[in-house]
């Protein structure tokens, strides 16, 4: 990691702390060559899911359309909102739980 200061190379970590519940890591590190601290954070890279429409354009997947989709078909009929974005978050769990970069829409 560069020093954002000097652009030396070398540095130490001289504390870690976990936020964002758990998926960012915020390092303070200190540089080797001026003494200068600085903060990184480390966070995990999450890759798009695409999803494969019938005539065969790529989009990537998108969760307030797939619940706005879901409404839609239920407008006329007594389900809950809470039922609607709990249903919407399982298809989005199952989805990720896949390990798959494309989904046919079908």
């Amino acid at each position: 990691m560069k020093c954002p200061y000097c652009e030396h190379e070398d540095d130490k970590v001289v504390d870690s702390r976990s936020s964002g519940e758990g998926y960012i890591i915020r390092r303070r590190r200190q540089c080797g060559a001026c003494g200068r601290r600085f903060t990184t954070y480390e966070k995990i890279e999450q890759t798009s899911l695409m999803v494969i429409k019938k005539d065969g354009r790529r989009e990537e997947f998108n969760r307030h359309k797939l619940l706005s989709g879901i409404k839609k078909a239920c407008e006329k009929r007594p389900v809950a909102m809470e039922t609607l974005e709990k249903t919407t978050d399982e298809i989005n769990k199952e989805l990720e739980e896949r390990n798959e970069f494309e989904v046919d829409s079908k």
